[in-house]
């Protein structure tokens, strides 16, 4: 099996682990992404019974839909950069406001196999998570040369997904 093929094996089986624990604990999840495009909200609602725990999902790829859909302020924006851990948890904070959700979930970064910079290669993506408990967000580096003979582009944004479903699992097994 192709490592990608991998990925989405061990995808589809943390969504359907995030849509068990969501299920169980009655609690709702939003979605706001940009370099996945859409892949992590296909992953859940591709779990059958999900439709009781996704209330939202908006991929916001301009900085102009992250500012006016979900509400992360311009200042973040030009202070931080837009793939900055600042703008993950705004992006995260403001969808799970906007939705009225118990967890949002968000992302932004450089998924290639152009746009990275010397301070932010391809690869740099960074991932939010919110509750009403607070929000945090951290750096998700895939190196794309570990993509070996596959498209970088595709391994960095499913290993993306990966790591944001591990992490609303983690989450909202801790939640009260």
């Amino acid at each position: 099996m192709s490592r990608i093929g991998e990925l989405q094996c061990l995808i589809d089986k943390k969504a359907e682990n995030v849509v068990q624990l969501l299920v169980g604990k009655g609690k709702k999840i939003a979605c706001a992404e940009s370099c996945t495009g859409g892949l992590i909200s296909a992953a859940i609602t591709s779990v059958s019974g999900s439709s009781a725990v996704m209330d939202m999902s908006i991929c916001t790829y301009a900085i102009s839909a992250k500012e006016k859909f979900i509400g992360v302020p311009p200042r973040i924006i030009e202070k931080y950069g837009v793939v900055s851990a600042e703008t993950a948890s705004a992006m995260a904070e403001g969808v799970r406001k906007t939705a009225g959700s118990d967890i949002g979930v968000s992302v932004t970064g450089v998924a290639g196999p152009t746009g990275g910079t010397a301070d932010t290669p391809v690869g740099t993506v960074y991932v939010g998570v919110s509750t009403k408990d607070g929000v945090k967000a951290k750096l998700v580096y895939t190196d794309p040369s570990l993509s070996g003979d596959e498209s970088a582009r595709e391994y960095i944004r499913k290993s993306t997904v990966l790591a944001v479903l591990e992490w609303a699992a983690e989450v909202i097994q801790t939640e009260q």
